[in-house]
């Protein structure tokens, strides 16, 4: 089975340059850390990868290694005693302003092959028997594939409130159908869940809004039975997204198999993200690891 978009139409290539930047501190020393960084953006038929460069201060061993889903995964092991911890990371990649041609299916007729499966069932954050009822009524009635997807993914741009405080990185599906409330992250899950409980193989992809800088964003990704891949974003109430707005990093079956950090690390105290932000580049010819940690002097 076809798992990217076949063959788009590419009208035009833009290249552009985006950097990265988190900060985390913590209350006592860390003696050591190990770190799974997803900054590198991914290869498909919307995007090609140039070049990407990761570093962290303190300085660790860094590999790096491709996923089961094709996510680039850079892992960075920290032995040097730290109170602050600083990932930073910058890359090139040719955005493809894509016209893909879709045809509508048939729900009834639509076949998947068992590569899909993971995408129908239920993750830790995405659990399409949660939100059945709700489901159908954002569905209304829809017979289509393009249809269904698109009546989901605006109704929860039209119901669900933007709002930020009231959810966090372990909100589920669920809760964010009873709140009615959260922020793209939060949206997603519940267009994940939905989508799935319809018998729509549905992905989370977690990168950035070009033109928006700031955090990291949140979308979703269908799966057309013949053509693939095919992105949606429920906080922006918009289907098969074309242009050059969104740049992904990583793709998986809710935000927890694809943050853009996660890891462990040993101390006696806490630790916390004091801050994290990005932004993407259209009129530069590079841009550096300097150039990236040069936004938290803005933030």
């Amino acid at each position: 089975m076809q798992t990217d978009l076949g063959s788009p139409l590419i009208r035009e290539t833009v290249p552009v340059h985006y950097a990265y930047i988190a900060r985390y501190t913590y209350s006592d020393v860390v003696v050591q850390s190990d770190n799974f960084l997803m900054l590198s953006a991914y290869s498909d038929s919307y995007q090609t990868l140039v070049t990407c460069d990761v570093a962290t201060t303190p300085q660790g061993r860094q590999i790096v290694f491709p996923d089961r889903l094709g996510n680039t995964v850079h892992r960075v092991r920290i032995s040097a005693p730290h109170q602050e911890l600083i990932i930073a990371a910058t890359g090139r990649v040719c955005l493809n302003d894509v016209s893909p041609d879709v045809d509508d299916v048939m729900l009834t007729g639509a076949e998947y092959g068992l590569d899909a499966q993971e995408f129908l069932t239920a993750s830790r954050l995405a659990d399409p028997s949660t939100v059945v009822a709700g489901a159908w009524v954002a569905a209304g009635g829809a017979s289509t594939l393009l249809e269904t997807v698109g009546n989901v993914v605006r109704w929860i741009y039209n119901n669900v409130r933007y709002e930020r405080g009231y959810t966090s990185v372990n909100t589920t599906a669920g809760d964010v159908l009873v709140s009615m409330s959260g922020v793209c992250q939060d949206m997603t899950h519940l267009g994940l869940a939905m989508l799935r409980s319809l018998g729509i193989p549905a992905r989370y992809v977690s990168g950035l809004l070009t033109r928006q800088p700031g955090e990291t964003h949140a979308w979703l990704e269908f799966l057309h039975p013949q053509q693939g891949w095919l992105p949606a974003d429920p906080t922006r109430g918009l289907i098969i997204n074309t242009g050059t707005d969104y740049l992904k990093f990583g793709v998986g079956r809710d935000y927890s198999e694809v943050p853009p950090v996660s890891g462990s690390f040993v101390s006696k105290g806490s630790g916390q993200l004091d801050i994290a932000t990005a932004k993407v580049f259209f009129d530069r010819e590079t841009v550096s690891i300097e150039d990236a940690l040069s936004l938290l002097e803005h933030w």
